[in-house]
């Protein structure tokens, strides 16, 4: 038995050197910035908007997001929760659409984006994490995406 064990926590310590050694070749997701949304939901003290984020996978293996825990903030004020409606899968070398659905209370939000209604410029930006993994082992990676977006056209 304590051979079983010895031999069981060498297979364990090789797998995480093995592991930790390819985390020298993995590059971060590169955003490429708001593809489309749409309004899933619309109610007097809760509305939900859908944001599909655009993405490119620069490494040579794909992915999966089980989860994420985001917070979306305009001009650093909070406006919304947002989190993925569904487990998505990110392919290797490819750009992608990563789904997120923002839950807000329109009423409180109205009153920021007024604000920032007539700006030229305002930033947009979601922090939070997101659990990435494949065949069942997960990891919590932090999230922290800010684009400049203008409120209104000419």
């Amino acid at each position: 038995m304590n051979t079983l064990l010895r031999f069981s926590l060498l297979i364990c310590l090789g797998l995480l050197l093995q592991a930790s050694a390819c985390n020298n070749s993995i590059k971060e997701l590169e955003y490429k910035g708001i593809q489309r949304t749409s309004l899933e939901s619309l109610q007097f003290n809760k509305t939900a908007l859908r944001i599909d984020l655009g993405y490119y996978n620069p490494n040579n293996f794909g992915v999966d997001v089980k989860e994420t825990n985001l917070a979306i903030y305009l001009n650093d004020k909070f406006i919304a929760q947002a989190e993925q409606p569904e487990k998505t899968q990110i392919p290797k070398l490819a750009q992608f659409s990563f789904p997120v659905v923002a839950y807000f209370d329109p009423l409180k939000v109205l009153g920021t984006a007024f604000s920032s209604l007539f700006s030229k410029k305002n930033t947009v930006r979601i922090q939070g994490t997101a659990k990435l993994g494949k065949s069942g082992v997960y990891i919590k990676v932090p999230v922290n995406i800010s684009e400049q977006v203008s409120l209104y056209s000419k």
